[in-house]
């Protein structure tokens, strides 16, 4: 025969502090706990003060020219990429040589050929020209390793390096375009979107 359980302490006081579950209709009525009149006062009273509160702390002018100030600075991921470009245009190699003699239109026919293998066209990317089309699915590409904190030339140059064979246009597109701005080109788009600053005026 199995053995009994045993209720343990006091079962009368726990029957006591749980109501039973019924089912019929009458006793199945939720209610809400409703908000006093004083307590909806005290409320405004409280926005009142905080709205208050904000235009005392106001920021002065000095406070502003101080953000400006703070806003110039480039950041860490900025002049460690501007050194990582100086150090890489000092070491000219084979490949930048042949990257320099690939024309606009050879770019634009690789670019081509990239959106034909694709099922539908990238809708998102229509405001951007092919070169910047090119450096972004670049930084997308994982078999070339991360694009965030590297230059984008030390980046083709490491996977050229391990023999991934990265695409040549794509050092073309950053020979070409490194004597205009060298770390807006340099930095890989999503290394701006993941140390960007979120700045509220």
């Amino acid at each position: 025969m199995p053995a009994t359980r045993r209720k343990s302490g006091n079962t009368t006081s726990a029957a006591r502090s749980q109501q039973p579950l019924s089912f019929n209709a009458r006793s199945n009525k939720i209610t809400k706990p409703s908000v006093s009149a004083a307590s909806k006062n005290l409320d405004k009273a409280n926005t009142k003060q905080l709205a208050e509160a904000a235009e005392i702390a106001s920021p002065s002018p000095a406070a502003e020219e101080v953000d400006i100030q703070i806003k110039e600075q480039p950041t860490t991921a900025e002049l460690a990429i501007r050194s990582q470009v100086e150090a890489e245009k000092k070491e000219r190699s084979d490949a930048e040589a042949k990257a320099t003699k690939i024309t606009d239109a050879q770019v634009k026919r690789y670019w081509k050929k990239k959106e034909e293998e694709r099922k539908a066209p990238r809708v998102h990317q229509q405001g951007l020209s092919v070169e910047e089309k090119v450096l972004r699915e670049f930084d997308l590409s994982s078999q070339f390793g991360p694009c965030v904190g590297i230059a984008r030339t030390k980046r083709w140059k490491r996977a050229e390096a391990l023999g991934l064979k990265p695409p040549l246009e794509v050092l073309a597109v950053l020979l070409k375009a490194d004597n205009k701005n060298s770390v807006q080109v340099q930095r890989a788009y999503v290394d701006e979107l993941m140390s960007s600053k979120f700045i509220t005026s």
